[in-house]
């Protein structure tokens, strides 16, 4: 069975990192809409490769940078932030 500290831990991240990331989200909604913060979850995979590179030491192969590159990419495009003038209204 796990000791208190285990248990202290668990609680603090719960706390800490879901819930200061809700209350962000949340404020993202208010301030940008809906459909630009859902686009901050697109990016989630990818700074989870840079931090496992950073603080854990993983391999970034080249089809991880491939793969980055395509969900930045249709991220920008989701956002507008990219647009290929080929559909016109």
């Amino acid at each position: 069975m796990p000791g208190a500290h285990a248990w202290l831990a668990v609680a603090a991240a719960g706390v800490m990192c879901t819930g200061i990331a809700y209350i962000l989200f949340f404020r993202i909604i208010a301030s940008a809409g809906p459909p630009r913060a859902l686009s901050s979850t697109f990016l989630v995979p990818v700074f989870a490769v840079i931090y496992g590179a950073i603080f854990i030491d993983e391999t970034i192969m080249p089809w991880m940078v491939f793969c980055a590159l395509v969900i930045v990419c249709g991220t920008a495009l989701a956002t507008r932030l990219l647009r290929l003038g080929v559909l016109k209204h």
